[in-house]
């Protein structure tokens, strides 16, 4: 009995040795996949993770996996292609449309929205205003909740409702001097985008970034976001991004550069983290019930894709910070 339990200490211990080496053996980029794979599983015991993630460095997928259900009530599990809300995701195709349309020479982003719009009568907006000040949020303009909550109908999925609704506000705050989220301010680059192209805007972004970008699963609402997707499709977006297909990278560059007192570029976020700065978009939307979005696109600078979609409240569903914090750790840390 006393060589038993010797013989089976042996083989734990070599067990113990042979799980050890096997990490130490992993490369600084696996180790950090499997890291993420197993903080995705331990959330999703505690059934708080319900949605899809997709980890990606330059062009190959590293991670990509479904976890928990899309609705409550008929269990019915989510899948690596299931279309899923992204919120304010949708402001990145917004900007990225009006970067188009001045880099065919057709706006300035120097322009009064006014100039395109010329059924605002606020003379703050229409002489004060704008392109440059609404794709950064420095418009003061609000955004649009009260005013849809307030109207006789809701129509919060059709932009020229809700453009009717926002485009003589009042402003919050001074024109330019600050940063304030203003999703009327998107209404207002949407209806641009419109007089612009000649085109309603959704068909734009279809034709100019989804068929572009070879997103066959997605779906756009209003120019302040609100659509929806899968992933993949987000995936591609990013790499056609990258690969110039959307626009110059003299443009991306121009959008990923800071324009006010926080970390906002021109329809883009942008981050910093133990060195590491990153460009993309969050978005989150709950009204109380038991579902939500919580969405998170963001490309690193050394290579890293993160995209995080779920169906949850947003202080629930939201990972994506700690997906970052993974990433851009440094070996030994």
């Amino acid at each position: 009995m006393k060589n038993y339990y010797l013989v089976l200490l042996v083989i734990l211990l070599l067990a113990s040795c042979k799980k050890e080496i096997k990490k130490n053996s992993l490369s600084l980029e696996e180790n950090k996949i499997e890291k993420i794979r197993a903080f995705l599983n331990k959330r999703a015991s505690k059934d708080s993770l319900h949605g899809v993630v997709l980890i990606g460095k330059n062009d190959k997928i590293l991670l990509h996996e479904a976890h928990g259900y899309i609705d409550l009530d008929s269990m019915d599990k989510h899948t690596l292609n299931t279309p899923m809300g992204q919120a304010s995701l949708g402001k990145m195709f917004t900007a990225i449309s009006i970067m188009q349309l001045e880099s065919e020479g057709k706006i300035d982003l120097e322009d009064l929205a006014s100039h395109y719009l010329d059924d605002i009568e606020n003379p703050t907006i229409r002489d004060s205003v704008k392109i440059k000040h609404l794709l950064s949020h420095t418009s003061g303009m609000g955004s649009y909740w009260k005013e849809l909550r307030a109207s006789d109908e809701i129509k919060g999925d059709k932009l020229d409702f809700i453009y009717s609704l926002v485009k003589n506000d009042s402003l919050l705050s001074p024109v330019g001097k600050g940063f304030g989220y203003s999703n009327s301010g998107f209404i207002l680059l949407g209806k641009i985008i419109e007089a612009v192209s000649g085109t309603k805007y959704t068909d734009y972004v279809n034709r100019n970034i989804f068929n572009k970008s070879e997103m066959k699963d997605s779906e756009i609402k209003v120019s302040a976001g609100g659509g929806k997707g899968t992933a993949e499709d987000l995936w591609r977006f990013g790499q056609a991004l990258k690969k110039g297909k959307l626009l110059a990278e003299s443009k991306l560059e121009i959008m990923t550069q800071k324009q006010s007192d926080v970390g906002y570029g021109y329809g883009f976020m942008l981050n910093e983290s133990n060195g590491i700065t990153s460009f993309g978009h969050n978005g989150g939307f709950w009204n109380g019930e038991k579902l939500g979005i919580a969405a998170y696109f963001f490309i690193l600078d050394n290579g890293y894709t993160i995209i995080s979609l779920s169906n949850r409240n947003p202080d629930l569903g939201g990972i994506g910070a700690q997906l970052t914090e993974i990433l851009v750790s440094r070996e030994g840390q």
